[in-house]
């Protein structure tokens, strides 16, 4: 009896070859598309922060210098009131100069202190006469009332408003020159060089900005002379 024999023809391909094919290259582009995702952020990154740094150190620049500005006026005004009451007291300089030592406290530095102005002014007090001049070095002394000195960390550079020179009759001064027909009107000026406490500088140097490093500030006030009737 003859022998069939039946062979199965295998066409195409095989399904679990082909999705495993397919589950392979899904996996590659995946992994490729984290990396270059990873590779992106970190550029983006390097790119913010300095951008972030410079933010930082602005903020507090800008709160360091404005405490300073307000520290000065604050000081300034209440030099003024002293200086108002003083009059032409023994040793009202030492005075008005030892109040703004004791109203200018940290985190403002006193060496940034670039001088101090004894002012006498209009009523105003937009126009300046005269003015004694200190910058803070070197020590002075001061005689007061009762005998005892007075010592400050300031030196006089200019002595245009002697406190002889003050007055603070209500009817006037005659015999001052120039003549007086009412109280002085006295002012404190006090000039401050701020310098930068962050590297603001140097950040902003990255960006092809930059400045001196240091800010000027100024602040006066004036008060009317406390009148002797």
């Amino acid at each position: 009896m003859p022998m069939t024999i039946f062979r199965r023809r295998v066409s195409g391909s095989m399904p679990g070859l082909r999705q495993r094919a397919v589950a392979s290259d899904a996996g590659d582009g995946a992994g490729g598309r984290s990396r270059r995702q990873r590779g992106q952020a970190l550029a983006e990154f390097a790119i913010i922060i300095p951008l972030l740094f410079l933010l930082v150190m602005s903020i507090i620049e800008f709160a360091l210098a404005f405490n300073s500005s307000l520290g000065i006026n604050r000081a300034s005004q209440n030099a003024a009131l002293i200086a108002a009451e003083a009059g032409n007291l023994p040793g009202a300089d030492c005075m008005i100069l030892l109040n703004i030592e004791q109203d200018i406290t940290a985190p403002i530095d006193k060496r940034e202190i670039t001088g101090i102005e004894i002012q006498r002014t209009n009523p105003s007090g937009t126009t300046i006469f005269s003015r004694n001049t200190y910058t803070r070095t070197g020590q002075t002394q001061c005689p007061l009332a009762d005998g005892t000195l007075l010592e400050v960390p300031y030196t006089a550079t200019s002595t245009g408003y002697p406190v002889n020179q003050r007055c603070s009759v209500l009817s006037g001064c005659p015999t001052m020159v120039p003549a007086r027909t009412t109280v002085d009107t006295i002012g404190i000026q006090i000039n401050l060089r701020y310098n930068l406490r962050t590297p603001l500088n140097a950040l902003m140097a990255m960006f092809g900005g930059g400045t001196s490093g240091t800010m000027d500030f100024v602040q006066r006030s004036a008060f009317r002379m406390e009148p002797q009737l």
